[in-house]
């Protein structure tokens, strides 16, 4: 379905038969760490993994076309390293194109401060699905199911699932690890509720938002941009069932730090009666930016 749709799109490319999903940036900043030769090796070397780990390796069983990868971007900062030992925090985000625009949408915009791993020089980045190999490939693999399944379900409704299911077996496989994210006991805002959330039914009405925001909305909004607009509206009602099942979860806050900018923008040129419904909604469903909500309503 992802590819019936985005065959459509103005980004023509070449075709390669083996171009893997994802094209994602990887930057590395290591603010506490010696800067030293030694660092710099690793640090050059772990980012070199990363970026080959990300980029190469097949999330999916489909074949994507070079515009079609889904745009995504990692930030690691370390804090600490003890020989093979890193501390870190990672942030990942992904984007998708709007139709017949240059212009891309944010999906996923998360930092998650539980990034601990090891990492040897010349040593490859293992993963084996069904298996849990070890923190860096897990967490890596992790957010790039998530990534692509976020992607997915913009595309079809609940497109994404597959992928969101593969997430979770490797969040369920890492909880034995002890290492920091995994478990359902720890924090209400880590890997484990992210991805349980999202699939379970109580979060349908955000998963149904993400299509109709994304499909019938912004892609619709190129030729008829008081209807996209209308269905953008739309889209957003359907959270406030899911807030009203699960308030204050971390999935509500994270759409709202990839969309906040953006629902701004495109409220700032509706009508007064979108405004006014869409900013009844954020400001029950994102108290905390509301001063900045309140920039559309002039």
């Amino acid at each position: 379905m992802r590819n019936i749709v985005l065959v459509f799109s103005l980004f023509f490319c070449a075709f390669s038969v083996f171009g893997q999903e994802l094209r994602c940036e990887v930057e590395i900043l290591a603010p506490t760490l010696k800067n030293d030769p030694e660092n710099t090796q690793v640090l050059e070397q772990l980012k070199k993994s990363v970026l080959n780990f990300m980029n190469n390796t097949k999330w999916t069983d489909e074949v994507f076309k070079e515009h079609e990868k889904i745009e995504t971007s990692l930030l690691i900062t370390i804090s600490e390293r003890s020989g093979n030992a890193f501390t870190a925090k990672i942030q990942v985000s992904s984007r998708r194109p709007v139709f017949n625009t240059n212009y891309t949408s944010t999906i996923v915009n998360t930092l998650d401060g539980d990034f601990n791993f090891t990492f040897q020089l010349n040593a490859p980045i293992l993963f084996t699905q069904g298996s849990y190999t070890n923190n860096l490939s897990s967490v890596l693999a992790f957010y790039a199911y998530y990534v692509v399944g976020m992607d997915y379900d913009t595309y079809a409704l609940e497109g994404g699932t597959k992928y969101l299911l593969k997430a979770q077996e490797i969040a369920n496989l890492a909880q034995s690890s002890g290492q920091p994210g995994w478990s359902s006991s720890e924090s209400v805002n880590n890997r484990y509720w992210i991805i349980e959330n999202i699939l379970n039914v109580q979060f349908k009405g955000m998963r149904k938002c993400s299509y109709e925001y994304h499909r019938m909305g912004l892609d619709l909004a190129f030729d008829d941009a008081k209807k996209g607009v209308e269905n953008l509206t739309q889209s957003l009602s359907y959270l406030e069932q899911v807030h009203a099942n699960k308030p204050g979860s971390v999935n509500m806050r994270l759409f709202f730090v990839a969309k906040m900018n953006e629902i701004v923008n495109v409220y700032s040129e509706a009508s007064n009666l979108n405004k006014q419904t869409v900013f009844n909604i954020v400001r029950r469903l994102d108290p905390s930016n509301i001063q900045k909500y309140q920039k559309m309503l002039k």
